[in-house]
């Protein structure tokens, strides 16, 4: 009997270390490659042995994609590059728009704790990543439910951002960026000022340069296609044309096209236009720059931007334009 007893108490230990061995191999094997393209909704946050969910209403969620973390704290987008090497998370430096959310600071206590990632967790459906402060993160998988939900809210966002471009043909997309001054009702443009709540709808990077220039407001020019143009006014007259690309319900930045200031060190000016020149279908944009340093040489560039086959613009230097076909806009 006694031997008996004992050949059980043999085989459940090494039922039970087979299963501790399979837990930390399964553990060990959550690689960067495991994790692309899954996407998570924050649910508790557990500090100093205290859980608290997070409240009715508030949605935070956190993607990993090609090497990127991206999601929407409450009310502001974020995005920061990460490495998962031997099951340890590095997370680098964090870019997130910094609109006042009403949500008793949960977006800044994810976003401080997120920098700090040391490891992680995946059960199931569910992920926790751990902080070096010893603040743990949980997740649990979105569904399809989940997700129709977030893609109805950004889809009727991103409708009411759009009504605020107008559908312009390419001849008429002529811009000129200078302001005389710091008199915002000299622009000349067309659309309205992008709301604060809608910076949430650019890329990060813009989102945070909007935010700076909230005061002067960021101004929809014209959309033709799935492209899209804003002028964002900056001080002391400086301002910026930036040309931009719908992808994944997303306003992401494709090339700046005009900047300009009235330093008279500098005394750049800067039209831009967006054209069909030979009618195959493709927009070109032109840029035209003249530039007249204080006691040096002014120069009148005229440059033109193609799309290539994968939809980027590239310059061009076999297209010739005459500079008197693109006039620059006089403000003075």
């Amino acid at each position: 009997m006694r031997s008996i007893l004992l050949y059980t108490l043999g085989l459940l230990m090494l039922v039970f270390a087979s299963v501790a061995c399979k837990n930390e191999k399964s553990k060990a094997a959550i690689t960067q490659v495991d994790l692309d393209g899954t996407d998570w909704e924050f649910y508790m946050i557990e500090q100093n042995g205290k859980k608290e969910t997070t409240p009715p209403g508030l949605k935070i969620s956190m993607a990993f994609l090609e090497g990127k973390l991206t999601g929407k704290a409450s009310c502001n987008t974020y995005s920061a590059p990460y490495i998962l090497e031997d099951g340890k998370l590095s997370v680098g430096e964090v870019m997130a728009t910094e609109k006042f959310c009403d949500n008793e600071n949960w977006d800044a206590r994810f976003v401080s704790a997120i920098k700090k990632a040391s490891d992680c967790e995946v059960v199931g459906e569910l992920l926790k990543v751990n902080c070096k402060d010893g603040i743990k993160l949980h997740f649990e998988k979105k569904t399809i439910a989940s997700i129709a939900e977030i893609q109805t809210q950004e889809t009727a966002e991103i409708a009411e951002l759009l009504t605020l471009f107008p559908n312009l043909t390419p001849n008429q997309m002529h811009l000129f960026s200078i302001l005389k001054g710091t008199n915002i009702d000299a622009y000349p443009f067309v659309g309205e000022t992008v709301e604060f709540n809608m910076f949430n709808l650019f890329d990060p990077t813009s989102a945070s340069t909007f935010q700076q220039a909230y005061q002067l407001g960021a101004y929809a020019i014209g959309r033709l296609g799935d492209l899209y143009v804003l002028r964002v006014p900056g001080y002391v007259g400086s301002n910026s044309i930036t040309l931009y690309r719908l992808k994944g319900g997303k306003l992401m930045m494709e090339m700046p096209l005009a900047l300009a200031s009235n330093d008279p060190s500098v005394n750049i000016q800067q039209d831009s236009w967006l054209k069909d020149l030979n009618n195959d279908g493709k927009i070109e944009v032109i840029v035209r720059q003249i530039s007249a340093p204080q006691g040096g040489i002014a120069q009148d560039v005229l440059r033109v931007f193609v799309q290539a086959a994968d939809g980027t613009f590239q310059p061009s230097l076999g297209t010739k334009l005459k500079p008197e076909d693109y006039p620059m806009a006089n403000l003075q």
